[in-house]
């Protein structure tokens, strides 16, 4: 990467980071961007302070369709795949076609990107005047059936999940899924102190860094669960829940357990790891038909986004039922 290129993006990414963003979503901004830029350096060998709306859209279609980004080789590496006689520096890298959500997710980011570096070249730069995506012409029309809807949890299929779990560790976690609804990279950051039974509360940071003091549902059965887990493991940090050489799990590895106590109950549906969070907010919602109090349950800023996690098949099965 050259070296403008690879110092914009540091500055960038620095910047999310001073911003409160997750990690989860500075490593998809690093891993979206420098594609971007590895690309327009091997097609165009330029900065990306000439990228233009035109190069937008051919990227675009790169995303959709797929295609090999292939570096631009200096005179020592070209002079070492000539007398090596076989091209091994340098190799195109194939990138395959990605879905609709993954293609809208790459252009928010460069979209997001290149505001930045506008902004912050604002009356003492020529670099940078206009931000060259353009919703309007690079907007991508996300249809239903390109969607794959996450999966609600039924009662019955909570039933089956429970039964089948009986470690104290996957226990805690699934009712930290199920009745706090909290998200995977929450509950890999949860630490013993965060807790106070007494109140019934947890006070954790939330995607974007603000902490929050969340008054659980079930708190009873989470805190007996959470003291019978500090008191029989071996560890002494006061992580709940770890991954190597005492360091938090990995969301990756959470998601991986949490998978295997799907597959352990041998439910009928396509659940994830995100289906518990939709039925609690959905049991939320049947239950006190606040919306606005889902929403700060969850976590959400925007009440429009509580309103997807509501199943509306749930909400259907209840009123024909009153």
């Amino acid at each position: 990467m050259r070296k403008k290129n690879s110092n914009w993006l540091k500055i960038y990414l620095k910047n999310c980071l001073l911003l409160n963003k997750s990690d989860r979503t500075i490593q998809n901004y690093r891993a979206d961007l420098k594609q971007f830029i590895l690309w327009f350096e091997s097609k165009y060998g330029r900065d990306i302070s000439k990228v233009k709306t035109h190069h937008i859209g051919e990227y675009q279609n790169f995303l959709t369709y797929g295609g090999f980004i292939t570096p631009k080789l200096n005179l020592v590496q070209r002079l070492k795949n000539f007398f090596i006689k076989k091209r091994v520096i340098g190799a195109g890298n194939y990138r395959s076609p990605l879905s609709v959500n993954s293609r809208r997710r790459h252009l928010s980011s460069l979209k997001n990107f290149f505001d930045y570096l506008k902004q912050t070249h604002e009356d003492h730069s020529k670099f940078f005047l206009i931000n060259p995506v353009k919703p309007k012409v690079h907007g991508i029309l996300v249809k239903d059936i390109n969607i794959q809807h996450t999966s609600y949890l039924k009662p019955g299929d909570w039933e089956k999940i429970h039964e089948k779990t009986w470690r104290t560790k996957e226990r805690l976690i699934l009712y930290l899924l199920y009745y706090a609804g909290l998200r995977l990279h929450e509950i890999c950051a949860l630490r013993k102190e965060f807790f106070d039974r007494k109140s019934g509360t947890i006070t954790f940071p939330r995607k974007g860094g603000k902490v929050h003091t969340l008054k659980i549902k079930k708190a009873d059965e989470i805190f007996d669960q959470l003291e019978y887990w500090f008191t029989h493991r071996k560890s002494k940090t006061s992580y709940l829940f770890l991954g190597r050489k005492d360091r938090p799990m990995s969301v990756r590895a959470m998601s991986s357990l949490i998978n295997k106590m799907i597959k352990r109950a041998a439910c009928q549906d396509l659940i994830t790891p995100h289906s518990f969070r939709k039925s609690c907010a959905t049991n939320l919602y049947l239950s006190t038909k606040d919306l606005l109090y889902v929403r700060d349950y969850l976590g959400h800023s925007d009440a429009s986004v509580t309103q997807t996690y509501i199943d509306k098949n749930a909400l259907h099965q209840r009123h024909l039922s009153m």
